[in-house]
């Protein structure tokens, strides 16, 4: 059924070329989007929001352990459904052609609902911690697959019913058992159902193929459906000083949530304590492995340095010059996106690939220091003789305190470009830096033993906050999923261009934080929740619309470039304090007031 969106595009957009079409539908959403209404009935902070398939309904689950159906579009309340759950609610899934509804929550439970007599239809106590996510197949909603803090993912059919198992071994319909950590995040491929992927509290996304599990008691091991496993490839190699301090405070970034592309060919993660990922499913790039690189022979036979005469089209041209005024003033974040966007247009450029790997190393934001690396060494597929490439691929591993290699790498590029320290001082910083880290007893990182196999990212999206809770979504967005949007710690949720990593358009959502962001399937309308005891509603608007007392006491959205990237960069710096992830969530709970007995089991943040 053709959806009301590619009406519009019909109609109003039907004798334009596709890019102008896009950009056209860009501009007009980003520049009218607004809140259209909030949505209230919930009495504690909303965790979980799901649109049905037509994108007509929409359910949420809040503290108040109550499920809410809704008729969105109509601003219409149609069902208030009282879980009995114990603690409060992670997860909400329409099941049985959307008669009834899944919910998952803290009390560890799964539990079957009733839309029209807002009953109970069953409970289920398999889990015995609490339960965060559920998801159900895009072919079959009878089949529900949930996610707990006990480490299992369980599988339930509504069409045979359950009953838990009163023995010491448990029911048997563990699907995935992950030791030493908690599952997070869940859901299942779009177009190949026998997918799974799978986000945890580590920093590894897991896909499964559920043709190869076996429903199996608690302490069975399910390892043998793991197909693939995604990292981003700077945390494959943590320094001395991270190891310490993860040792210290806390195992390190873990995943808030994880969900596939409409195409069932990407998958994207959002990790707590870290930046928000977009991996390719079958055909990523694998970590780069350092260790390899240090065993390889170098070619240092002295050559000619290759000249570079990369020509692009004068839009371009001039996004280039935009972005080395940005890194000559060391405004590195925005010189770091002007670089992406030409690289987007011009992949194959080793002058933007030097660019954009010189100002992530000046712009030291996590990650940026392996992601300059992956630059030069694509720049050096493309040109072997890129003295530039070789130079930043240095300079990267130095930052990235991997000295040992660098100081090789430097007497190699000695030779091969005959070059000397005594007569390139930018060259003898960088011999002398690397040559007083070895001397002074810095140890290089020491590559972790699970990475191997590992599929590295294909973007990156920077500028959020994810610290404070454990339930943080990301999502795709718009007529060809060329959006990527994602709630922060700063009251706001963000857009990103899917293909550039630029931070598009930011607006605020909530007066502390936004946790959900979840996209109608075929309107351009899209539903939040954070902290606040509502859904808000948002949509573009050709006039503001008159909200009475729920009118916003601070702007919407943010049209102020300067006030945009203030954001980016103040998200970053919390980002960077290296402030562990659960004390983050302490603070919060002493800012709310929710450290009482009584109200803190409730709280929607991690435990």
């Amino acid at each position: 059924m053709k959806s009301h969106l590619n009406a519009l595009y019909e109609r109003q957009l039907k004798n334009w070329d596709g890019g102008a079409s896009k950009r056209a539908w860009a501009d007009y959403f980003f520049n009218k989007l607004n809140l259209e209404t909030t949505l209230k009935c919930h009495g504690g902070c909303v965790n979980c929001l799901q649109w049905c398939k037509a994108g007509r309904y929409l359910l949420s689950g809040s503290d108040d352990k109550n499920v809410c159906l809704w008729e969105p579009l109509e601003h219409k309340l149609l069902a208030r459904i009282p879980s009995h759950h114990g603690e409060n609610i992670f997860s909400v899934k329409f099941v049985n052609k959307e008669k009834q509804v899944i919910s998952g929550a803290g009390d560890g439970e799964v539990r079957h609902l009733d839309i029209a007599s807002t009953s109970v239809l069953s409970a289920w106590r398999c889990h015995r911690h609490r339960v965060k996510r559920c998801c159900t197949l895009e072919d079959d909603d009878n089949l529900v697959i949930s996610s707990s803090e006990d480490g299992t993912a369980r599988q339930f059919d509504i069409r045979e019913g359950h009953t838990c198992s009163s023995t010491d071994s448990g029911c048997s319909n563990t699907l995935i058992r992950l030791a030493n950590c908690s599952i997070k995040s869940i859901n299942s491929n779009p177009m190949r159902t026998h997918l799974l992927c799978v986000g945890a509290s580590d920093d590894i996304a897991r896909v499964y193929d559920r043709r190869y599990l076996s429903l199996t008691h608690a302490g069975g091991s399910n390892s043998t459906g793991e197909l693939y496993r995604y990292l981003p490839g700077h945390l494959a190699y943590p320094t001395v000083d991270e190891q310490e301090e993860e040792n210290r405070f806390y195992t390190g970034p873990s995943i808030t949530w994880c969900t596939f592309d409409p195409t069932g060919n990407f998958l994207l993660c959002n990790m707590g304590g870290e930046q928000i990922y977009l991996y390719d499913v079958k055909d990523g790039e694998k970590v780069v492995n350092l260790e390899i690189m240090s065993s390889e022979a170098e070619e240092d036979q002295q050559t000619t340095p290759s000249v570079q005469t990369d020509e692009f089209d004068p839009k371009t041209a001039a996004i280039k010059e935009e972005g080395n005024r940005h890194y000559n003033v060391s405004d590195f974040q925005r010189a770091v996106t002007a670089y992406s966007k030409c690289l987007a247009l011009y992949p194959n450029s080793v002058v933007l690939l030097n660019n954009r790997a010189q100002a992530y190393l000046k712009r030291g934001w996590k990650g940026d220091h392996y992601a300059a690396l992956r630059d030069s060494i694509v720049a050096l597929s493309l040109d072997p003789n890129n003295e530039k490439a070789h130079f930043r691929q240095i300079q990267s591993l130095h930052a990235m305190k991997y000295n040992k290699l660098a100081k090789t790498k430097l007497k190699t590029f000695q030779n091969k470009f005959s070059r000397t320290p005594a007569t390139d001082p930018a060259l003898k910083t960088l011999w002398d830096n690397v040559s007083s880290a070895i001397e002074n007893g810095q140890k290089d990182p020491q590559s972790r033993t699970d990475i191997l196999d590992c599929v590295d990212y294909t973007r990156r999206y920077t500028g959020h906050c994810n610290c404070k809770t454990d339930i943080k979504e990301a999502n795709f967005f718009g007529p060809d999923q060329e959006y990527i949007m994602a709630g922060s710690d700063d009251k706001h949720f963000f857009f990103w261009d899917r293909h550039t990593s630029q931070v598009l358009k930011v607006y605020k959502g909530d007066h502390s934080l936004v946790n959900c962001v979840q996209p109608n399937p075929h309107l351009p309308v899209i539903a939040t929740s954070g902290l606040e005891k509502v859904v808000k509603l948002w949509s573009p608007q050709s006039h503001i619309p008159d909200l009475g007392e729920d009118a916003p006491r601070e702007p919407l959205m943010n049209d102020d470039e300067m006030s945009l990237w203030e954001i980016v960069m103040k998200n970053q710096a919390m980002m960077d304090s290296r402030e562990p992830f659960p004390t983050f969530a302490m603070i919060q709970n002493a800012m709310l007031g929710m450290l009482d007995p009584d109200s803190f089991q409730n709280s929607c943040n991690p435990s």
